[in-house]
């Protein structure tokens, strides 16, 4: 009997080590559901890095813009900084997507220097982020209402140094006051000429909005309203209107 007790423990024991394994199906099921959630997961990934890094782009621009406005302040001068996402532009700016020109380069085009002072760069990562011209962007009109409140449509010059500046680049220029400027023609080196705060012959004051894209057709624009402030904007789709985010 007690030989008949231990065989039979024996048994239970090989019984329950078999029970603990994991089956081909089991494992066939299993993968299949993590590769499922793999793919579900995949795109909010890829979205969320890309908003990342538009966001980046914004607030690295934004920055500059300021830094930029306390030079020419505190040299008693104006300075232009230039953007662009265009591969060949970039590729001249040494993978710059944006500087500011403090070592007097000028032109329609700008040129990105190591010179002492070296320029102030940033990169926006342009496989990613874009940037877009004012005529595509979405709901200007309610981004305007709200950088620039109680100012009538076409009472305010807006980027207007697209005039003289090369396609694809957009200028922005902060004169010794802290103002943002407006040149009548591209700088040429030294940075000679005025910029000027009132455009004749209506006197109208400066403004610029620059907008960013990503792939996944997010927008961010930032703005500089006629009294040199700088703001960061993120549309929302949802119901066309700008958010600020500063």
């Amino acid at each position: 009997m007690g030989v008949h007790m231990t065989q039979t423990r024996k048994v239970k024991k090989s019984m329950r080590q078999r029970e603990t394994g994991v089956s081909l199906l089991e494992l066939m099921i299993t993968l299949g559901i993590g590769m499922v959630l793999m793919a579900m997961a995949t795109p909010l990934v890829r979205s969320t890095i890309n908003n990342i890094r538009l966001r980046g782009a914004g607030g690295n621009y934004a920055n500059l813009l300021q830094q930029t406005r306390m030079h020419a302040v505190s040299d008693d001068r104006y300075y232009p900084v230039y953007a662009t996402t265009t591969p060949g532009t970039v590729t001249a700016w040494r993978g710059v997507n944006a500087f500011a020109d403090l070592n007097l380069q000028g032109g329609p085009t700008g040129l990105y220097t190591t010179n002492t002072p070296a320029d102030i760069g940033t990169i926006f990562n342009q496989s990613a982020v874009l940037l877009r011209a004012r005529g595509a962007a979405p709901a200007v009109a309610n981004l305007e209402l709200q950088f620039m409140p109680g100012i009538a449509p076409g009472v305010v010059n807006i980027n207007p140094n697209d005039n003289w500046s090369t396609a694809g680049v957009s200028v922005v220029t902060f004169g010794s006051r802290g103002l943002p400027c407006a040149l009548t023609v591209a700088p040429a080196p030294g940075l000679g000429g005025v910029c000027n705060y009132l455009i004749p012959p209506n006197f109208t004051p400066v403004a610029f909005e620059i907008f960013l894209q990503n792939r996944q057709n997010v927008w961010e624009a930032i703005t500089v309203n006629p009294s040199g402030r700088v703001r960061e904007w993120r549309y929302d789709i949802s119901n066309a209107t700008w958010q600020p985010l500063d």
